[in-house]
């Protein structure tokens, strides 16, 4: 009897072991995100409507004379980002284009950037929310440490 509850009780053990090494295994191996639904306020556009996009905010923009000190970004642009970069992990930027949609909603178009400069038109381009996305100025946190003397 010493044997049976001896060999039962490492058989038990040693099924266990099994089984909780195989799931840090599969959860060690599991391929990043699997859900593919897109981030709200992220949606893929085609060129010609990034183009449309970027020509309508520019025939209302005001010319900026100022010094460019940085740029302010949305989370939903970093998002696009990030679905870019899990498409094409070869690109080595971004760019962020001003656009208004036809409704006159101001926007940011994300599209990846290439080894040579270029724009990656070829990968799935964003229309993103820009409710900050602006350069400083004019939207600036002008009692930031950085810019203060």
């Amino acid at each position: 009897m010493k044997t049976n509850k001896f060999f039962f009780t490492a058989f038990g053990f040693i099924a266990g072991m099994v089984c909780g090494i195989s799931m840090i295994g599969i959860l060690a191996f599991k391929n990043g995100q699997t859900n593919s639904d897109p981030t709200p306020g992220v949606t893929p556009i085609a060129a010609s409507d990034a183009h449309n996009y970027c020509k309508n905010f520019q025939s209302g923009a005001v010319p900026l004379n100022l010094v460019i000190k940085g740029f302010s970004i949305d989370k939903s642009q970093l998002d696009a980002m990030n679905n870019i970069i899990r498409e094409n992990p070869a690109l080595t930027g971004f760019r962020i284009y001003l656009g208004k949609d036809n409704t006159a909603k101001k926007i940011g178009i994300v599209v990846g950037v290439d080894n040579a400069g270029l724009d990656a038109v070829k990968n799935t381009i964003y229309n993103t929310d820009a409710k900050n996305l602006s350069p400083c100025p004019p939207i600036c946190d002008n009692n930031s440490p950085i810019f203060l003397n």
